[in-house]
C-alpha cells in the first residue's frame, strides 16, 4: 500500500510524467490483451463451461487452464 501511495502522489505531483504514463496506456489499449474485453469475456466462458463439465462429471474442483483453443469448448 505504500509504494502504492508513494507513486501517485508522485504523478499528481509530476503532471509531465503523469501524462506520459497517460499516453502510454491509450496507446497500448487497443493493442495490450489487458483489454481486450472480448477475449476475455471468451475466456471467462471458456473457464465456466469447463467448471461446469467437471461438476456434471463428479470430479472434484481442480486447478485447470484456460487455452484459447480449447478443443472442449463449444
Amino acid at each position: 500500500m505504500k509504494e502504492y501511495e508513494e507513486k501517485a502522489v508522485s504523478l499528481a505531483l509530476n503532471p509531465l510524467k503523469l501524462q506520459d504514463l497517460t499516453n502510454r496506456l491509450k496507446a497500448s489499449r487497443l493493442t495490450c490483451p489487458l483489454f481486450d474485453t472480448a477475449r476475455w469475456v471468451r475466456n471467462l466462458d471458456r473457464a465456466y463451461f469447463r467448471m461446469w463439465n467437471m461438476y456434471c462429471s463428479g470430479q472434484h474442483p481442480q486447478p485447470f487452464k484456460v487455452t484459447e483453443n480449447d478443443s472442449e469448448f463449444p
